[in-house]
């Protein structure tokens, strides 16, 4: 049977992403290139994180609730039919447990959905004394960011993750941009609902994150003395939670073109049913398309966003939008699908289009249909300039005269370090030149460990490299650090902060002295038409070429998974060089980069 044939099932992801998606999957008119699997149907760039970078944070905290009084695990159900673990979650719900981790829940045809949360928590118990349950999700990426205002948000800590042990925080709420979370387990909710499995009471689902939080009291207030929870500095130690949304609290901000204000706020149930109704709608109409001239139209055309760059669908996609597509060249400070759209509509699709716009008379159009975007005005016309810059072959352009003022130093040293998905640093990279000698073009000093880390191993390779670099600043008191961007900085001096070793912080206070943030000083001279990476201005303004052709941060985690479980010895020991060379490269780059900034006049 193919999509075109079967009925509309959508699963969680599909209300959250792109909607071209769901159309060609349903529309037998449109091939799945050759080779693509349709993982971009059924899933996202999110999923690919989390299988490549997250798992062990998930598993890690499954494995947490799995061990809790009352669980049922059905993770060893994971290779049966889908009906054998679908009947034991069922028999799981009627047996009251408390918590089930990796449930299946029964298919929701009238509604078009599947899928199933990480877990099911028991809430408030349904009117007809039935066990209700909460959908929980679990994420290996933060969920909450410091707030200034107490009890706006609650949670309950992993270990009794029940809403009836919520509690609320006295410094955080829920991270702004993570909405796409909140219709996620809205789509969970829903699926509960026609099950009748729903817990009573008002619409909720949790959410675990990567975040750690301690038990603390309130110290003022009305509050004053009650028990809550307290957001840890990110890499402390602390517990795991449950973060309860509210599904029918109207707090996520939406385009409306009936609001004086241009946009009001909606729940992420109402929210979630809007999306995800339109998607049915969008796949209906597909399952009609055959190939003849009375076929409907197609409800969407596709418009770049981040997931295409991992989507099969994107060889379809492409020739259709153009390479001078807006969506497609604007790739910093990108506009959002509905800027795009509105402009298309005035006629505004290319980079060309904009670049040549007169703005005057486009905003008094485009502005009234954008008013769900703060600083609407400011970000077209930073666009236009990008625009501009991008169809003229600029990619730099001076926004300073004369010389750039630089350090300089007879021994250089250039910085970079690698994280892996679980954020703790397993290499440290350093370039080290004497200036003296004209032929010196630097000697490479990699601090690597390619193995899972502790807290403590993390540590243990930190003082390695710092031991070492301070003895060389020791040594050459008038040396310069050069690393960019303050990556390097901001960890190393959240090491130093939880370590009980003083060289961490000695070995700071050194390189704060004499370090060059490279990034700043870009950032003060130049603007960039594609933002100002290193990526980016060390190749385009200096003429760096890196070895790997897909060199980046987020593959670099995906090759040191390779280089410390790897199937074979060769397969490990070609990912360990492809992370060396890509870190090497890295300080390389910022060496040639800052030669070229020095002849800028």
């Amino acid at each position: 049977m193919t999509p075109a044939d079967s009925a509309v099932m959508l699963d969680a992801y599909a209300a959250i992403r792109c909607p071209v998606k769901v159309q060609n999957y349903y529309d037998a008119t449109v091939k799945l290139p050759e080779g693509a699997s349709g993982y971009g149907v059924r899933g996202s760039s999110d999923v690919q994180q989390e299988l490549f970078g997250g798992r062990e944070i998930i598993d890690r905290t499954l494995d947490a609730l799995a061990a809790l009084p009352g669980t049922v695990d059905l993770r060893l159900l994971a290779d049966e039919d889908f009906t054998v673990a679908q009947d034991a979650t069922r028999d799981a719900v009627r047996g009251g447990a408390q918590v089930i981790v990796a449930p299946k829940l029964p298919v929701d045809r009238r509604g078009h959905r599947r899928g199933s949360p990480s877990a099911l928590v028991r809430g408030t118990d349904r009117a007809n004394g039935r066990p209700g349950y909460l959908p929980v999700q679990v994420r290996s990426r933060r969920m909450l960011e410091r707030h200034s205002r107490p009890a706006q948000q609650s949670a309950s800590p992993i270990g009794t993750p029940s809403p009836a042990s919520a509690l609320y925080l006295t410094n955080a709420q829920f991270r702004t941009g993570r909405e796409d979370d909140q219709l996620h387990v809205a789509h969970f909710w829903r699926l509960l609902e026609a099950a009748g499995w729903q817990a009573s009471g008002e619409p909720m689902a949790g959410i675990i994150g990567s975040d750690s939080l301690r038990r603390t009291f309130f110290s003022d207030g009305e509050l004053a003395g009650v028990e809550a929870l307290a957001l840890n500095p990110a890499g402390s130690r602390g517990t795991a939670a449950v973060v309860w949304i509210m599904l029918t609290r109207k707090q996520i901000r939406t385009f409306s073109r009936t609001a004086p204000e241009g946009w009001k706020k909606r729940s992420a149930l109402e929210r979630y049913d809007h999306e995800h109704g339109f998607r049915v709608k969008v796949a209906e109409t597909a399952r009609k398309r055959t190939g003849e001239p009375s076929d409907p139209h197609r409800m969407v055309t596709p418009i770049f966003v981040r997931e295409c760059s991992f989507c099969p669908w994107w060889a379809v996609c492409a020739p259709e939008m153009g390479a001078d597509d807006l969506s497609v060249q604007i790739d910093k400070s990108p506009l959002d699908v509905r800027e795009i759209s509105v402009l298309r509509s005035l006629g505004v699709r290319s980079v060309h289009d904009l670049g040549s716009a007169d703005l005057d008379a486009l905003l008094p159009r485009y502005l009234p249909e954008v008013r769900h975007r703060d600083g609407a005005e400011q970000r077209l016309q930073l666009a236009a300039r990008r625009s501009r810059m991008i169809a003229h072959g600029t990619h730099l352009e001076r926004t300073t005269a004369g010389p750039i003022p630089l350090p300089q130093a007879q021994i250089e040293i250039d910085w970079d370090i690698e994280t892996s998905a679980a954020d703790r640093i397993y290499l440290w990279g350093f370039l080290v030149r004497d200036r003296s000698r004209p032929d010196d073009e630097g000697a490479y000093h990699p601090f690597v460990t390619f193995a899972d880390q502790t807290a403590a191993d993390e540590a243990a390779l930190a003082r390695r490299a710092m031991t070492w670099l301070a003895e060389l600043l020791t040594e050459h008191p008038d040396a310069h650090v050069f690393h960019y961007s303050d990556y390097e900085m901001v960890h190393l001096a959240k090491l130093a902060g939880t370590s009980s070793d003083d060289t961490l912080a000695r070995a700071l206070d050194l390189i704060r002295r004499r370090h060059v943030d490279l990034f700043q000083t870009m950032r003060t001279h130049y603007f960039g038409a594609h933002g100002l990476s290193l990526k980016v201005v060390a190749s385009t303004a200096a003429g760096f070429s890196w070895r790997d052709d897909t060199p980046g941060g987020l593959n670099s985690q995906s090759w040191f998974l390779d280089a410390t479980h790897g199937a074979d010895e060769q397969t490990r020991a070609e990912a360990r060089q492809r992370v060396l060379n890509y870190n090497e490269d890295d300080v390389r780059a910022t060496r040639v980069l800052r030669d070229w900034l020095r002849t800028q006049a």
